[in-house]
């Protein structure tokens, strides 16, 4: 029996994820669509799982989160990294845009036809530039058909009906000549009106600690809860054991309730003796002040029902390839569009003594339109075994409202191009040479601006080797990126407390290279070493921002004379495989210099926002992922699969200051928990069943914003699918799949403390969808 050792690298957490790449020594290649296999890669295959966002689709891989604002915006979380330090690409190609920068604004994705996920937890600075220095995404839209299909035509309906969970229909269809032409076409929608939960949308820490028993109050936490939280001074009437009989005849003397009594029997006023009654409130020894404690919401607390958090998205996409004898040219449009509410969230934040009754929810509108280009050519000239050309116009509109009311609109048009040449196969060494080239433009309008109009133009060359032995692999790769912004004339102004008095334009020179190694060690072990130095740019957020932000609920102060932020990663895996099982275990060490993160000031401003500035510090992440699986063959009671994982990350600071210390701390707040997790799936003649559980624990390591982050209790999350292949003799259809499946089973309050919004808004509680999958 041949083992497969290096299989063990890419195991998923869950039975949904699979390994990107055969992962056998002998049959390593570096190939221009393909990741190496060196850094920790993961293939997710969509299934009938009910997804909401592309980030809970990934949340069952380990070291990945989802950064949950809200149940209707989730982005992936690798490591503690997302936004700007996490790539997102669909078909090969960056979508990034506002959901970099403000973490109300979601992902366009279809939860129901993307064809899967693949997931570098390692730096994919090298491949796909700074922005992926935390590691890339890459979505495979199921538009582009690569290879001919099997069959002339395959067309699929799929209908979904939620319970606390959305509605979905969809229909895909495959038309080709079985020769050169085929084209694919995709139409889905969701739709839910509201999420149920268990109990009430703010965390019960919300009114039990806005008031630390050392005093005073926890004003990141009433400003998190969205609370009017302060402490009054009140005079205590029994605190004295007479009434000042002058000032009750003469109560206009008096400043205020104190005046009205005092210790004395009596009382000299202008040469007037008075007799003083006795108090008959008076308790002797209280004390003559208290405190009154003021807790108001300043947006609704729901109960049972998860406010503002309906949610619509629909899709349409289509996509033709011409395949000739050496390769294929395919094109696609597609066109997605999302509206949605941010719960219990007010961009108001009204102030003290406010009417918060006229408060208005916020909601968001993303409409994003894909024009893509993609040829693969087989031996184009001598030495290049293959050449692969993808060129792409990305339009993405995102805007938040006040009610009916717009704050902001932001438009990222963005222009893509790359060109990959994969070298023919030398003795042990192949390898590819990349050309990237990006253009982006940015432009807002609306009330509630906090960017500029501004262009970023983004060149790159990058080249990666692979050299393949019987008993080693080893690559190596290096990247050189110039990236520019320009700022552009518009009517946005910088706040009176903005670090940059005039935008200047900005430029930086980036190089990145990775260093990787993996062998066998005996018949049952292996074992993979990646070494990474990248840089990352600044982004437009970091360098311009100025205002109000209310989705990030801060004032966000930019500074332009920030530097580039710059990784060294080490990351060593050990493997092991015998008789189907496998196990894999990482530990990763990733040293920041100028690490970029919003650093509090210590003021607050209007609405009671934090004025927060973009800072840079040295900072250490770290963490280990391990994952387990075993199969087990049943004969005819089909395939049984186990594996279970956990992971920890830590993100903290080296040498903070003593503002840093005292501000903010040696951890960032609302940072990825730990957690374990189990997972069981049963296949066997047509029948498909998945059960997991994944245990989030309560986190230990708190970062402040001034007043010290308070933790949540820690939670289990358990889901469960099941679902049926079915023949349906003497009908149009060729098969028809039914499903259920369910999430949140325990109906627990879920708060991941990496969410921005933990504190007013849980995840939703126990939740079904029935559907069907019928092929024609």
């Amino acid at each position: 029996m041949r083992h497969h050792v290096f299989a063990a690298a890419m195991l998923s957490t869950a039975p949904l994820a699979y390994a990107a790449d055969d992962v056998t020594l002998q049959t390593i290649k570096v190939r221009a669509d393909k990741p190496s296999n060196i850094d920790s890669v993961v293939l997710v295959e969509n299934t009938q799982a009910q997804n909401r966002t592309l980030g809970g689709m990934l949340e069952h891989v380990s070291g990945v989160q989802s950064s949950a604002f809200g149940p209707n915006a989730g982005a992936p979380v690798i490591r503690s990294l997302s936004g700007s330090r996490v790539q997102i690409l669909e078909d090969g190609q960056s979508i990034l845009g506002m959901n970099a920068l403000s973490g109300d604004i979601n992902i366009p994705f279809d939860p129901l036809f993307a064809r899967s996920v693949t997931v570098n937890k390692s730096s994919d600075s090298v491949r796909f530039g700074g922005n992926a220095i935390g590691g890339s995404v890459d979505v495979d839209s199921g538009l582009v058909s690569r290879k001919m299909e099997s069959t002339r035509k395959d067309v699929e309906l799929v209908l979904r009906k939620g319970f606390n969970d959305a509605n979905s229909q969809g229909l895909r269809a495959n038309f080709n000549d079985g020769q050169r032409f085929s084209t694919n076409l995709q139409l889905s929608f969701q739709n839910i009106g509201h999420y149920d939960i268990p109990g009430n949308s703010k965390a019960g820490v919300c009114n039990s600690q806005l008031f630390p028993a050392k005093g005073g109050v926890n004003t990141f936490l009433a400003d998190s809860c969205q609370k009017e939280a302060r402490i009054q001074q009140v005079y205590n009437k029994a605190s004295q054991p007479f009434i000042d009989q002058f000032m009750k005849e003469n109560p206009d003397w008096a400043d205020g309730d104190f005046s009205f009594y005092t210790n004395q029997p009596t009382s000299v006023w202008q040469r007037k003796t008075y007799v003083n009654p006795a108090n008959p409130a008076y308790v002797p020894g209280t004390p003559s002040m208290t405190q009154n404690k003021i807790n108001k919401d300043v947006t609704p607390d729901y109960h049972g029902t998860l406010g503002n958090s309906d949610a619509s998205n629909s899709h349409f996409g289509v996509g033709s390839t011409y395949f000739f004898d050496r390769g294929y040219v395919a094109v696609s449009l597609d066109s997605k569009e999302s509206e949605y509410g941010v719960p219990g969230f007010s961009m108001e934040n009204k102030s003290f003594g406010a009417n918060y009754d006229e408060g208005l929810p916020v909601g968001v509108i993303i409409k994003q339109d894909k024009y893509a280009l993609e040829a693969h050519l087989r031996d184009p000239v001598a030495y290049i075994e293959s050449a692969q050309l993808r060129v792409s116009r990305l339009n993405n509109a995102s805007g938040e409202r006040l009610g009916a009311a717009k704050a902001n609109d932001y438009r990222f048009d963005t222009n893509q191009a790359e060109l990959l040449l994969a070298q023919r196969r030398a003795g042990p060494l192949s390898g590819l040479l990349g050309l990237s080239y990006k253009a982006r433009d940015i432009a807002g309008s609306g009330t509630q601006l906090y960017l500029p109009d501004a262009s970023t133009l983004s060149r790159a060359l990058f080249v990666k080797q692979n050299l393949e032995f019987d008993w080693a692999t080893f690559d190596a790769g290096f990247r050189h990126e110039n990236v520019a912004h320009d700022i552009r004339k518009s009517g946005f102004k910088t706040s009176r407390n903005a670090s940059n008095s005039t935008l200047d334009d900005k430029s930086f020179s980036l190089n990145s290279y990775s260093l990787g190694a993996s062998t066998r060690l005996g018949q049952l072990f292996g074992a993979k070493l990646r070494y990474s130095a990248s840089e990352r740019a600044p982004d437009v957020n970091e360098l311009y921002a100025s205002n109000r932000h209310y989705s990030i609920m801060t004032q966000e102060e930019g500074n332009q004379n920030l530097k580039a932020e710059r990784a060294r990663n080490t990351e060593l895996t050990g493997l092991f495989a015998n008789r189907g099982f496998q196990l894999s275990a990482t530990g990763y060490v990733m040293k920041y210099e100028n690490y970029l993160y919003l650093g509090h000031s210590g003021a607050q401003m209007a609405n009671r926002l934090p004025l927060k500035y973009w800072k840079q510090t040295d900072t250490t992440v770290k963490g280990f992922e391990i994952d387990a699986s075993q199969t087990v063959q049943l004969g005819a009671y089909g395939k049984l699969n186990l594996s279970a994982f956990a992971d920890l990350v830590k993100n903290k600071a080296d040498n903070p200051d003593k503002l840093r210390a005292h501000n903010d701390g040696a951890y960032l707040p609302n940072m990825p928990t730990s957690r374990y997790g189990a997972n069981l799936q049963w296949e066997n003649r047509g029948w498909k069943t998945r059960l997991s559980g994944t245990r989030y624990d309560k986190q230990k390591y708190l970062g402040k914003s001034v007043s010290e982050e308070v933790p949540l209790d820690g939670y289990t999350m358990v889901n469960f699918q099941v679902s049926r292949a079915l023949q349906v003799p003497d009908s149009p259809f060729a098969s028809v799949e039914v499903f259920i499946s369910g999430s949140n089973l325990l109906d627990v309050d879920a708060r991941p403390h990496n969410s921005p919004l933990k504190y007013i808004a849980p995840l939703p509680g126990r939740g079904f969808q029935v559907g069907l999958s019928a092929k024609l």
